[in-house]
């Protein structure tokens, strides 16, 4: 049975004329590297088929309580949707826990032939939400670092050099002791994070301790039960070092309640830098990860692909950079 008119895409189309999705788009949007028999070709097709472009974009979220928000979730929609309104795209947010349901919404989100594309985020080690787009050739891009290959187009933030990052200023203020907070180790972001904090251990000839290995969940509550737990050991660290700015926060409010003064008996940084990191007390040094522009960015690319647009790079790096605040330099309050 063919689809109900108001339920055509692109790939319909693709599937019909035997073309691929960016070729169809592009001769819709009149490309001049698409003949032109071809492109009236297509809008024949596509006329027939009764095909009307929703321009929306997808994007299922994890599910979340109140008291777990994620600031991360709300800057990268922030530009995310930026990015939709300047083209004149809508964009469709849904949650769900993730899990075998998560393959259902994605299957969902495909079908109901609502939205033109998705957008992925923290992606996952082998992540099935991928490797279904893929299956099902539905356009797609991918915001965060990830060990799939293939064509698809991503925007990536390089995890591990974060990592190098704060690991090489803690080791320059002297600390030798230091403890790793990561995020969930299901996510290529947490593994890609432990290679970059390894590496420059070494680099500073400092020992990496197994027993200073922990991870948290993206809440301050888990932060603060890391923090507890590596703080209780018999040799204490002096440098906790958190993938996750949330995280560090925790992790910070354990220390203050064992009458710890972050900076000075004991440094804490994040990753994020999300804006309570810098009005923090003490503000906290951190990892800034341009996260408004990834999702901007990634959700252009996207539109580009949709529309037939030519792009310059399917895979784009945004790379991260150190802020230092006093959380691991007491001093700088001076």
């Amino acid at each position: 049975m063919s689809p109900r008119k108001e339920e055509v895409t692109l790939k319909d189309i693709a599937e019909a004329v035997g073309k691929s999705v960016a070729a169809v788009s592009r001769a819709l949007n009149n490309h001049d590297d698409i003949s032109e028999e071809t492109r009236e070709y297509i809008k024949q097709v596509a006329r027939e088929m009764g095909y009307a472009p929703t321009n929306t974009l997808g994007l299922i979220l994890p599910a979340l309580s109140p008291r777990d928000s994620d600031p991360y979730y709300s800057e990268l929609l922030a530009g995310i949707a930026g990015a939709a309104a300047e083209r004149e795209f809508d964009l469709l947010v849904s949650s769900c826990a993730p899990g075998p349901a998560e393959q259902w919404a994605y299957l969902r989100l495909i079908n109901s032939r609502r939205v033109d594309g998705a957008i992925v985020a923290r992606p996952r080690w082998r992540d099935s939400r991928i490797e279904l787009l893929f299956e099902k050739k539905f356009p797609f891009v991918v915001i965060g670092d990830t060990n799939l290959t293939g064509n698809f187009l991503a925007v990536s933030e390089e995890a591990a050099a974060g990592a190098e990052l704060v690991v090489e200023h803690l080791a320059n203020q002297g600390h030798e002791r230091i403890a790793l907070v990561n995020t969930p180790l299901d996510l290529f972001f947490s593994s890609e994070f432990l290679v970059g904090f390894q590496r420059a251990m070494r680099r500073a000839n400092l020992p990496v301790v197994e027993d200073f290995l922990t991870e948290s969940d993206f809440t301050q509550r888990d932060g603060y039960r890391a923090g507890q737990t590596l703080l209780s050991k018999a040799e204490t660290p002096t440098a906790i070092v958190a993938a996750d700015d949330v995280v560090a926060l925790g992790v910070m409010a354990a220390a203050q309640d064992q009458g710890l003064e972050i900076g000075q008996d004991l440094a804490v940084t994040g990753y994020g830098d999300i804006l309570l990191a810098e009005y923090a007390q003490p503000p906290l040094t951190t990892v800034h990860r341009a996260t408004y522009a990834l999702g901007q960015q990634a959700c252009r690319m996207l539109i580009a692909r949709l529309l037939g647009e030519k792009l310059a790079q399917e895979q784009v790096i945004i790379k991260p950079s150190l802020v230092i605040r006093q959380s691991s330099d007491l001093a700088l309050w001076l």
